[in-house]
């Protein structure tokens, strides 16, 4: 009965040491340690020597920006995305459009060439956990076949000089071809509603005692304290904020939302998510409601 008992253990701690050795035989290069696991290699078949210089695809992805062009015969697709989509100030875009020339790709290889982007082709690094963003990605296609490749989830695999380089151009590429790296100069929808329909209708809340009502019609805002009407303005979102479209007398040339007035009772509003608008007070101490939209 013990020896049956002995080699049924050897054959469970057998089958889990063989399973193990597959594994990291098959994930090359693996480290255990605190947060996951963490692949660093060198990939084989990747040459830091790239003798050709005509790109035919470039792809890089950024914690903040990502770009990408395709030769397909003589059409150049081109796409591109930055900014938060979460915050709508105007910043976030998103861009796929043919190309009028392909120019940018006889400048992406200066860039490649000047950074020195093929050095270190085919490193790849991952680490398991970690939030996205940290790392970055770059992927170049030539016409003889060559590749360029470089990943990493952790930090970056190019400079900053590099990655600016490469933003730069796409922008540059972007202009030139009737867009821009804007909401407004995007040529792909970035939401489901426009900006100014996201907030309309009519909100409601209360705030140490007294309620409030806030109504938005285009880009009008009615603001009502215990039903009493305190504000009947336009308004804008700068950085995210819904403010008074008007500029306070001393700033003549806008910056930021601290140049705008504010509302008499509340002094800006944000959309916190589909169902909620947050309120600032800050005409007597900080303080802050959230505001319930009615269904």
């Amino acid at each position: 009965m013990k020896n049956n008992y002995v080699f049924g253990l050897f054959i469970i701690l057998f089958c889990v040491s063989y399973v193990t050795f597959c594994y990291l035989k098959e994930v090359d290069n693996v480290d255990l340690i605190d947060g996951g696991v963490v692949k660093d290699h060198i990939l084989k078949g990747y040459s830091e020597n790239i003798k050709s210089k005509e790109i035919v695809s470039f792809e890089y992805i950024g914690g903040e920006f990502s770009a990408s062009c395709k030769l397909d015969g003589d059409t150049l697709h081109v796409k591109s995305r930055g900014g938060d989509s979460s915050n709508r100030d105007g910043s976030f875009f998103i861009l796929d459009y043919e190309a009028k020339n392909n120019d940018i790709l006889e400048k992406l290889q200066d860039v490649v060439s000047k950074y020195d982007i093929s050095k270190n082709n085919g490193y790849e690094h991952e680490t398991a956990g970690l939030p996205p963003g940290l790392g970055d990605s770059i992927s170049v296609l030539y016409k003889s076949g060559e590749k360029i490749w470089k990943y990493s989830n952790q930090f970056p695999t190019i400079s900053s000089e590099a990655a600016k380089a490469i933003y730069e151009l796409f922008h540059e590429c972007a202009k030139e071809n009737s867009y821009d790296f804007t909401s407004a100069g995007s040529n792909v929808l970035l939401y489901d509603d426009a900006t100014e329909d996201y907030l309309q209708g009519t909100w409601k809340g209360k705030h140490f005692g007294k309620e409030y009502k806030i109504i938005f019609s285009k880009d009008n805002v009615k603001i009502y304290e215990d039903n009493i009407l305190t504000d009947d303005v336009n308004y804008i979102i700068i950085d995210g904020n819904i403010v008074v479209n008007k500029p306070k007398d001393e700033a003549h040339t806008p910056k930021d939302r601290y140049d705008y007035e504010e509302f008499n009772v509340i002094s800006t509003m944000s959309k916190k998510n589909d169902f909620t608008i947050v309120a600032y007070f800050l005409k007597d101490g900080y303080s802050t409601c959230d505001l319930l939209k009615q269904k």
